[in-house]
């Protein structure tokens, strides 16, 4: 099936155009798998500046809400449309600067970067620690990723810590 200036269906990040009001028109789970263009997702460069299948990305805009998942597919150019997982549990590379114990938060930075402090006001929560890792290292463990809203709170937090605590 072909649709919006033919464009496959399969191929279309905003889903069925066509769906009529309260038709489902994600992918699977409930919606969990969604359809982003690569050259939307943050995630890290390796080497050829494309998305990796298997690699953590984020997507969105603005600080709060901002979505994260899983990459499904590698892509070939910028105009890809690559299905996330924003769900599920997941073995990932992540970077603990202070420590990370289970069930702690792991954020994703900027730069598509896991880590247990969000070094930049643009990271986001990516999940939650599945194992622990000992200060200073990177290791590869089970993160529960969830695409969730910070939260304002959160953020009052975070801007608390990096303007007005004392080092």
């Amino acid at each position: 099936m072909v649709v919006d200036g033919g464009m496959p269906a399969t191929q279309n990040p905003y889903y069925a155009p066509t769906a009529g009001a309260g038709e489902e028109v994600s992918s699977t789970f409930g919606g969990r798998h969604v359809n982003i263009l690569e050259g939307d997702l943050v995630h890290v460069d390796q080497g050829s500046g494309l998305v990796k299948k298997g690699q953590p990305v984020s997507f969105g805009i603005g600080a709060m809400g901002q979505g994260v998942g899983i990459a499904f597919m590698s892509a070939s150019k910028t105009t890809d449309i690559i299905p996330v997982d924003t769900e599920g549990i997941w073995r990932l590379e992540v970077y603990a600067e202070f420590g990370i114990i289970v069930g702690q938060i792991v954020f994703i930075t900027s730069a598509g970067v896991l880590v247990d402090w969000p070094p930049d006001p643009e990271c986001h929560i990516m999940g939650y620690a599945l194992q622990p890792i000992t200060a200073g290292e990177t290791e590869v463990i089970a993160v529960k990723v969830h695409w969730m809203d910070t939260g304002i709170w959160w953020w009052w937090f975070w801007w608390w810590y990096e303007y007005w605590n004392p080092r």
